[in-house]
């Protein structure tokens, strides 16, 4: 790894030159129309999960910043995320924000301590008029890995993201209790990407149902290992003041012109397409 990327100690920085094609003559599987708010969530498993000599982790994180790019969202909220530890020795998130783009804006929510460094969830986007970036740990059952909240504010919309532990509700009902803190009066539209590990009718997604609108396509597994199960991925919208978005398309990424997204990483991504 150290090979590969060039990292200063004190700001984990890493400069990486990007491969493929660049997003200004770019062909897309999904065109994204005019004058929407094309917002993404995507679990990207630690950038390691199918390593081996031909595909090594500089390809994988070229090609994630790839389909990113190819589907040109304005916002994507990404989990599992690796921040200068023994298992990815450079910072994730940044890697990925700067091969899509040296302007666009990133932030970074820890949600463990691991192998010396971090492992969490961040958001990127081509929206550089961040108001406010703040993380919040969320509580979970003993011996349950730690998990966080993270939050992005933008001029027009606000962008959270998290990463959950399967069949425990009350993880839902912390995070709503924060959200609703925040921003349940405001009249701001609030979008919640993650990684929830519970299927659309589950009793988690039943709490979440209490504050927020489902407003990504749920009929499609997003699971690459299992293609076949239900939808455990998901973007929602906050029932606040906000006027709800009106949702003009949404769909589970399973190809791409990019390269082969069962390399790039073990979730498939998830857009949703929304006019404000």
């Amino acid at each position: 790894m150290k090979a590969i990327y060039s990292i200063f100690a004190t700001l984990c920085v890493v400069t990486l030159m990007a491969g493929g094609n660049r997003n200004g003559g770019q062909a897309s599987i999904a065109p994204k129309p005019k004058g929407v708010v094309r917002l993404m969530t995507y679990n990207v498993g630690a950038i390691c999960k199918f390593h081996d000599k031909d595909f090594t982790a500089k390809d994988n994180v070229e090609l994630l910043a790839n389909i990113i790019k190819e589907l040109q969202p304005d916002a994507v909220a990404i989990q599992e995320l690796d921040s200068c530890n023994t298992r990815n020795d450079y910072f994730q998130l940044q890697a990925i924000a700067e091969l899509c783009n040296p302007k666009w804006s990133y932030f970074y929510g820890p949600a463990i301590e691991y192998k010396g460094g971090k492992y969490g969830t961040g958001v990127v986007s081509r929206n550089k008029k961040v108001l406010k970036t703040l993380y919040i740990p969320i509580p979970v059952n003993e011996k349950s890995e730690p998990r966080v909240l993270t939050i992005v504010e933008y001029k027009d919309y606000v962008v959270a993201c998290t990463h959950l532990n399967g069949g425990q509700p009350a993880q839902v009902e912390y995070l709503n209790a924060q959200i609703k803190r925040l921003y349940g009066n405001s009249t701001k539209p609030v979008f919640l990407g993650g990684d929830m590990n519970a299927f659309p009718e589950s009793p988690m997604m039943d709490e979440f149902r209490k504050e927020w609108t489902v407003i990504s396509l749920t009929a499609k597994g997003t699971s690459v290992k299992s293609p076949n199960k239900l939808c455990i991925d998901y973007i929602l919208q906050l029932n606040n003041a906000a006027v709800p978005a009106k949702v003009v398309g949404s769909d589970v990424v399973k190809e791409v012109y990019s390269g082969n997204v069962k390399k790039a990483s073990d979730h498939y991504a998830v857009y949703v397409d929304v006019e404000l």
